[in-house]
């Protein structure tokens, strides 16, 4: 299916791009840029080049003269991606490219990243912190409307295997489009080596009484969310790091609901889980508006989109989920979600 392989072809170039711009947005002082003028005597701008060789002469100034670390590098950044997968090949979608936007985080959940724990014990499959919290994410959506098409997560670090201690990764897409509806599946854990130490369950936790509902929420979230949910959901209510990982553990069933009611997501952390839960019947929408909606109005959901900033931010806060978000995989299900955390929650709660 050529839509997937043209997305392929130049992430490295996207998400190197994507990243420089994060973080100059994130480093107004340009620090990075700084490290390199006192260290190096001159002043150093990394940017991805038209070629190659210019790539590797730009990094070997970087990487003082080391030439054999820089052609790696570049080899990597310049090279095309192909991914192959039996469900793309049975489905033929035209796309007009020039609809399309993109959003890519590079590595989110960056300190999981830098902390590099491999030894977090899972919470019935769901990681609280860890490698394998950390994930990449590759956003499509229409630039007209900012819906979410098609959407990317890499899980690089899945499973290690105990003897090499090496780590296998696991890719998840997603397509929804013009009413075509595709997406992947994680492989059943009985095909997978006894040796490697697994970092996800298929299987959906199942309801328990009065609790039918089961949520993953952020370290930080706030002590009324928390306590709604712990009435709502009872004991199922898991900590993760990574907005990225705590959607990915939507996509996998192994929790109903993602929640967070701060303005510190963004789009390139939502669009791309965004786009796969709308391939499957779910969605992501704006947690405020969906606290301050009569659900008998007839309204529809308001869906996350991706084309326009938030009126009167500058920088990098134009592009936040300025309501928070929820991540769902059906709309039943999150309407009956709704209903029951409005009830626990207090009047105050829905306006913060």
């Amino acid at each position: 299916m050529c839509w997937y392989r043209k997305l392929s072809k130049g992430i490295w170039r996207t998400s190197f791009q994507a990243w420089g711009k994060k973080f100059l947005e994130k480093n107004p002082m340009n620090l990075l840029m700084i490290w390199f003028v006192f260290t190096l005597g001159e002043k150093i701008i990394m940017r991805l080049c038209p070629t190659e060789e210019e790539t590797v002469a730009l990094l070997s100034k970087v990487l003082n003269g080391n030439k054999l670390a820089s052609e790696a590098l570049a080899k990597v950044v310049h090279q095309d991606v192909f991914f192959s997968d039996p469900a793309l090949e049975s489905v033929e979608v035209s796309i007009p490219q020039d609809i399309l936007g993109i959003w890519v985080d590079p590595i989110d959940s960056t300190y999981q990243y830098i902390k590099g724990s491999a030894d977090i014990k899972p919470n019935q499959g769901i990681f609280p912190s860890g490698l394998q919290c950390v994930t990449i994410l590759i956003g499509v959506y229409d630039t007209r409307t900012g819906v979410p098409l098609m959407g990317v997560i890499n899980q690089p670090f899945v499973s290690q295997d105990l003897n090499t201690l090496r780590w296998k990764g696991q890719c998840y897409w997603g397509l929804s489009y013009l009413g075509t509806n595709i997406h992947s599946l994680l492989p059943p854990v009985s095909t997978r080596s006894n040796s490697e130490t697994q970092s996800q369950v298929t299987q959906k936790p199942s309801s328990e009484g009065s609790h039918p509902f089961a949520a993953v929420i952020s370290t930080s979230e706030k002590e009324a969310i928390k306590g709604a949910l712990s009435r709502v959901c009872g004991e199922r209510v898991f900590p993760a790091a990574g907005a990225g990982y705590k959607s990915l553990c939507v996509v996998l069933g192994l929790v109903d609901i993602y929640i967070f009611s701060e303005d510190t997501t963004f789009k390139w952390d939502s669009c791309a889980a965004h786009a796969i839960l709308r391939a499957m019947g779910g969605g992501m929408v704006d947690l405020k508006q969906c606290l301050e909606r009569n659900p008998d109005a007839g309204l529809d959901l308001p869906q996350l989109v991706y084309h326009v900033g938030n009126e009167g931010a500058a920088g990098v806060d134009q592009w936040a989920n300025k309501g928070g978000l929820i991540a769902y995989r059906s709309e039943k299900q999150l309407e009956a979600f709704l209903g029951r955390l409005l009830q626990h929650l207090a009047p105050v709660a829905t306006h913060t």
